[in-house]
């Protein structure tokens, strides 16, 4: 939770500049991780509802898990195992409401998440390798162009439209 700035949800939802700061990250380094509006605001819902109900005085972690498990970690911090099954349950959900075959995910696993964040960063940043770098811990060329290089279906729309 102290890495959260601001930590207030009032003034998460009103700053624009909001981060969780000394993310440990691939390779363990170090970084800042900026949040988006619709990130800031979940959060901001998170802390005003959620959070007071599963909070101890061990909880220092952000996100916890529900006060009422009775296998829950001390300060109720969550396990990566429990991270992989909700970010799966999310897939699986989703691909339960989603009527057309070509948008369903599939197995969705948290590293997808970093990829869509590494090709959205790239293309908002003009393809800016410092910046991919800076936030993706990845100096090496050949993951830069996973992120530079789109998929073909996004790829072959931009040549549908020329």
């Amino acid at each position: 939770m102290a890495q959260l700035e601001p930590a207030d949800p009032a003034e998460l939802r009103r700053r624009r500049l909001a981060r969780l700061a000394g993310v440990r990250g691939k390779g363990r380094t170090s970084r800042t991780v900026f949040l988006g509006l619709d990130t800031r605001m979940a959060i901001a819902d998170y802390l005003e509802h959620e959070r007071p109900g599963d909070v101890d005085a061990a909880s220092a972690a952000l996100f916890l898990a529900a006060g009422s498990i009775a296998t829950r970690r001390p300060g109720g911090r969550l396990s990566p195992r429990t991270i992989n099954t909700i970010v799966g349950e999310i897939g699986r959900i989703h691909d339960l409401e989603v009527t057309d075959a070509d948008r369903r995910l599939g197995v969705l696993r948290p590293h997808d998440l970093r990829h869509t964040f590494g090709y959205r960063l790239s293309r908002e940043s003009g393809h800016n390798r410092a910046e991919l770098e800076r936030r993706l811990g990845n100096a090496n060329d050949r993951y830069l162009r996973l992120y530079t290089n789109p998929p073909d279906d996004i790829a072959a729309g931009w040549v549908e439209n020329l």
